[in-house]
This record gives structure tokens, sequence and C-alpha cells, in this order.
């Protein structure tokens, strides 16, 4: 066995027992990095204010759920735009968690409503 395949190995393994896989869409999503991708992807010249919403929604924690699980992701999206979500963002409410979603159908909910009106924290944008 070569010692890059074995290095490669070795990786694998060592990220198996973090319990992370490559098909695991969560493992690179709490990254702060990931975060500010996103919502810089989505918001464009709003990422400012986007962030200050964020980060009073969910802590900027791409996997936040309310504790009445009403509310999801990195901004707190209700569960009454669950019929909407697939039609803006083209994924299944399922991957409302995922920052790319979750910011994309923000910046959506922003334009619709002409603001941060929908977002209780919209004092911190």
């Amino acid at each position: 066995m070569s010692k890059r395949l074995r290095a490669a190995l070795a990786g694998a393994v060592f990220v198996g027992a973090l319990g992370l896989t490559a098909c695991d869409p969560n493992a690179q999503a709490t990254t702060p990095s990931v975060v500010q991708d996103a919502i810089t992807q989505s918001f464009g010249p709003l990422a400012d204010q986007a962030m200050g919403v964020a980060q009073c929604e969910s802590g900027l924690d791409p996997n936040a759920v309310s504790s009445g699980g009403g509310n999801w992701g990195l901004f707190q999206i209700n569960t009454v735009h669950r019929d909407s979500f697939p039609y803006v963002t083209g994924q299944p409410w399922e991957n409302v968690l995922d920052p790319y979603a979750n910011s994309q159908f923000a910046a959506w909910l922003y334009n619709q409503s002409g603001g941060w009106g929908p977002w209780a924290c919209r004092w911190a944008a």
C-alpha cells in the first residue's frame, strides 16, 4: 500500500470517527466562513445587516431550531413558509438548515416584505 493511500485511509478513518462523512451536508456548514459566504452570496451589499439579524436570530448557527420547532436555521425561517421554500430555493423544506438555502430564502423574504419586518431581530440590522 502506498504512503498516499495509507494517508488517505487514515484521514477517512479519523473523519469517520468524528461522525462526519463526505455526504454529510452539515459537516462544513457550521464553519464561520461558510455562514459568511452563504449570507454574502444572498444579500450582497446588505450582508452586514443580514449578519446582524442572523446573529440575533440563531447565533449564526445554521442548525438552530426554535424551542417550539416552528423556526429553522440561520434566519429562523418559520414553517408557514414550508410550501414556498422549494419554489424560491429549488430545495425541499428538508434542506431549510442548509445555510445557503436558508439565506437565499431569507433574502427573498426580505425583498418580498420590503425590509427586515418579518424578523423579531430586525433591530439588529
